[in-house]
């Protein structure tokens, strides 16, 4: 006997399933992926009867079909015979009218997607306390298993709901983080973070927020390890570095500083870690703007003559390299730049593509020579014909 009062339970969000009472159906694998695709499609756009053509033009467009009408009722047995296990009737909960399909209207459909967009609104309530906001926050983000529809995300009608949804996302972990980093809630930090980036591995937010979380959890190591992580991440995948607030976040938790001491010694050793490394000093870019900054003012009084570098690598036509011959190229032409300067002088990756090194030097024409031996290392350990390196610097003038 049918249950008037049942309830349909549906999920879209990092996977499809549907539940009806302690009974459930999941699309466990890609197989009969149409069936479950136009499934997914009924239910989407469950408030309205969807034309035969729609259909047809939908998931046959690209294929030839004398009989389209046909093949679409043969699909439809397919779909009805999914929702068997549900132990209701079929033909009700997928019905037909005239020239029309529907998902039904007669039993009350719960989906998550609906559930979050509708917590994602009501977060933009005027008035609301921080922790009322903050609840909604965490209730919407639990909500978020995943993507919309992930197995069938390069559907052409799963793209604009799938980026839809995944904006919300987007700016619920930045109200969600910002909101737990006001009450200093590192813990749930570091949580919110590691479960928003398992579905969206580069996502910068959460990983901004999760080296901060680390660090000020006393985590430094596992704060510093992250960073890397990432920088290298960013580097080796898009060819591109991380945002300035990243990098800027280096100084903060690079610095060893714990407590008060009035020990001198304790100090020296704080000072000199890290700094028994032969070579020449490799920082990152925000250390070396505040280097650079200083070398301006003492040039100011001293006089001295300091030339600013800058090495580019790129193909023979003058683009970015593919990632993973640009990954080890600024490898190789890193290990040289420090072996090829002195223990004195500084250098800094400043792009993908791009190092910035700091030359005390009297002359133009030393610089030239500094650089070109720097190249000239660089390819005696890396020798490729479809690459060029090129250079260029200018002396520091006092500010």
């Amino acid at each position: 006997m049918k249950n008037q009062e049942a309830i349909i339970h549906v999920n879209m969000l990092g996977g499809f399933s549907i539940s009806m009472g302690d009974r459930t159906i999941v699309d466990q694998n890609n197989q009969a992926k149409k069936p479950w695709s136009l499934l997914e499609y009924l239910i989407t756009f469950r408030g309205r009867d969807i034309p035969v053509e729609e259909l047809i033009d939908l998931f046959w467009k690209d294929e030839t079909s004398n009989n389209p009408a046909g093949a679409l009722k043969t699909l439809m047995f397919r779909v009805r015979k999914l929702l068997e296990p549900l132990e209701y009737p079929t033909q009700e909960l997928v019905f037909q009218n005239r020239k029309a399909y529907g998902w039904t209207r007669g039993l009350t459909t719960v989906c998550d997607t609906d559930l979050f967009e509708d917590l994602c609104v009501r977060l933009e309530t005027p008035g609301l306390s921080e922790d009322d906001r903050l609840s909604l926050c965490l209730e919407a983000f639990a909500l978020y298993k995943g993507n919309f529809l992930p197995k069938s995300e390069w559907e052409s009608w799963v793209v604009p709901i799938h980026t839809y949804y995944h904006t919300l996302y987007q700016k619920l972990i930045q109200k969600t983080l910002f909101l737990l980093e006001k009450r200093k809630d590192y813990p749930t930090i570091i949580d919110v973070c590691q479960q928003a980036i398992a579905i969206d591995s580069y996502c910068e937010e959460a990983h901004y927020y999760l080296v901060y979380a680390l660090y000020q959890s006393g985590n430094q190591l596992m704060a510093m390890e992250h960073y890397h992580h990432v920088t290298d991440m960013f580097y080796n995948e898009f060819a591109i570095t991380p945002s300035i607030r990243f990098k800027d976040l280096y100084k903060l938790i690079s610095d060893k500083k714990h407590g008060i001491t009035m020990d001198l010694s304790t100090i020296q050793e704080i000072l000199s870690e890290g700094g028994t490394n032969s070579g020449a000093f490799c920082c990152e870019p925000s250390v070396f703007r505040d280097i650079y900054q200083l070398e301006t003012r003492a040039i100011q009084r001293t006089g001295d003559s300091i030339f600013l570098c800058l090495l580019t690598i790129s193909n023979l036509k003058g683009e970015l390299l593919k990632p993973a011959v640009q990954t080890r190229a600024m490898d190789e032409l890193g290990d040289s730049i420090r072996k090829s300067l002195r223990r004195g002088d500084i250098f800094c990756r400043y792009s993908v593509s791009q190092y910035l090194l700091l030359l005390p030097t009297a002359t133009y024409e030393n610089g030239e020579l500094v650089l070109k031996r720097i190249i000239q290392n660089f390819k005696r350990e890396y020798s490729r014909k479809d690459l060029s390196i090129t250079y260029s610097l200018q002396s520091i003038i006092p500010n």
